[in-house]
């Protein structure tokens, strides 16, 4: 232990960042020391889902619940020492965090290259009124050594303090500039997505094909085998619960959805079992994607994402489709979220030219839906017969444009436009199947407008 280093069992005041300039030192801080014990739980689950009710079969409960016990008791002890050995410090615009019990980790964010903070707090957390930070470089692929788990209160002072210092540098402001750059959050959100449009969407999820389905197998299972074991059993309906998964955790993840816009972000609250205060920057959003899914068209829902470059995603949803930002609502909810992500430009208004009659030959189903729409500032593309997806990706945001063409389409004189933008999402940011002329003409404007 250094000397800067707190006793263990001591809180520090992590408030005391909030007063420095960005190149100033702090002292080093340490988590709360309650941090072991959530971790150790998290492990206890990880093993009992590990060994699952197979495995209690093979062994013996009683077996079982040693091997668990023996397990938690491990974890707890490692999550102690790694909880002793870890800290943070803000050293001259950079924020260090050491970590490491057996081998030492030092790693080091600039600020100057930090994009979103965001405050969570799962279910346990929020019980003792923890949460943890996790923090979104440019160019990372992953969350930079998330903090966890510090008090609420200190976690919201951090994440206000590293943003605060993060848009500063590396230029030294004044006291205007500070005043000016300290986020601010309207008292009433501009959006608030009801519980029931929430778990009604949910019910109209594709999964919910499968539940009857799985649930008939079990049940025929049962009657064609009654002497079939207790484990047996609980493997099947546990599988069959699974399959349910998907729906439940996004209706979790997006409960008491309120978006609270700002001159130069949007601020996300979400979560039921993990609340969650989420920050997406204006200027790093790549696309915007609006989502028509089959099931919710009688209903007039739509879903609205974003690609954040800083942002890389948690979910498998999001690593490819980006975050929501509306997860149900109509059209005009749809228009005025999408309008307020791309700082002006309304998505839905642009005209979209429909894919060359030709262009059946590749697409027979789905050339209906292709469609495609240049303006002053957006690349706009549609597809999907099924589920309409209509991406939107402003040009300043694009990297680079291409046109490729496939065996059939240089036989039928068809080309797609490809754009990329960053933040590696498996997006659909591609005009399929245009004309040849109209897909060069396209890449050629794309080109000069991205040269301005």
């Amino acid at each position: 232990m250094t000397a800067d280093d707190p006793a263990p069992g001591t809180e520090t005041d992590t408030e005391a960042p909030a007063e420095a300039a960005g190149v100033e030192e702090t002292p080093r801080h340490r988590l709360h020391p309650f941090s072991p014990v959530l971790h150790g739980v998290k492990t206890l689950w990880v093993v009992i889902a590990a060994i699952s009710w197979q495995g209690f079969a093979r062994f013996g409960v009683d077996v079982g619940a040693l091997i668990v016990l023996g397990v938690g008791v491990l974890g707890l002890v490692w999550a102690t020492l790694t909880w002793f050995y870890t800290g943070y410090q803000l050293h001259d615009g950079q924020l260090r965090i050491t970590t490491g019990v057996l081998i030492r980790s030092h790693r080091t964010i600039p600020l100057e290259r930090l994009q979103s903070v965001e405050v969570r707090q799962p279910l346990l957390a929020r019980l003792v009124g923890l949460a943890d930070l996790r923090m979104e470089v440019t160019g990372g692929t992953k969350t930079e050594a998330p903090l966890a788990y510090l008090p609420l209160p200190a976690a919201e002072r951090l994440r206000t303090t590293l943003l605060n210092l993060s848009r500063r540098l590396p230029e030294a402001t004044t006291e205007d500039d500070e005043a000016q750059d300290t986020p601010t959050e309207p008292d009433d959100p501009a959006l608030v997505v009801a519980t029931r449009d929430l778990v009604v969407s949910q019910m109209l999820s594709s999964q919910l094909v499968v539940v009857p389905v799985a649930a008939a197998v079990t049940v025929a299972l049962f009657v064609w085998e009654p002497d079939m074991s207790f484990f047996g059993l609980a493997g099947l309906i546990t599988a069959t619960a699974g399959t349910l998964l998907q729906p439940i955790a996004r209706a979790a993840g997006n409960y008491d959805f309120r978006l609270y816009p700002s001159a130069d972000s949007l601020r996300i609250r979400r979560g039921l079992t993990e609340r969650r205060t989420q920050t997406v920057p204006l200027h790093r959003i790549t696309a915007v994607v609006v989502r028509w899914p089959r099931l919710w068209r009688w209903k007039g829902w739509v879903q609205v994402r974003a690609a954040n470059a800083g942002h890389s995603g948690d979910g498998p949803e999001e690593k490819t489709s980006g975050a929501f930002l509306l997860p149900v609502g109509d059209l005009a909810q749809a228009r005025g979220v999408a309008s307020t992500a791309l700082s002006g430009p309304d998505v839905l208004a642009v005209p979209l030219a429909p894919a060359p009659k030709r262009a059946s030959w590749c697409a027979p189903v789905g050339r209906p839906a292709l469609g495609m729409g240049l303006t002053e500032d957006l690349f706009v593309c549609r597809s999907g017969r099924i589920s309409p997806t209509l991406v939107a990706v402003p040009l300043a945001r694009i990297q680079s444009v291409r046109v490729t063409q496939g065996r059939r389409q240089r036989w039928l004189r068809l080309a797609t436009v490809h754009v990329d933008i960053a933040g590696g999402l498996t997006l659909p940011t591609r005009a399929k199947h245009r004309d040849v002329g109209e897909a060069l003409t396209t890449a050629r404007r794309i080109r000069e407008a991205t040269r301005r």
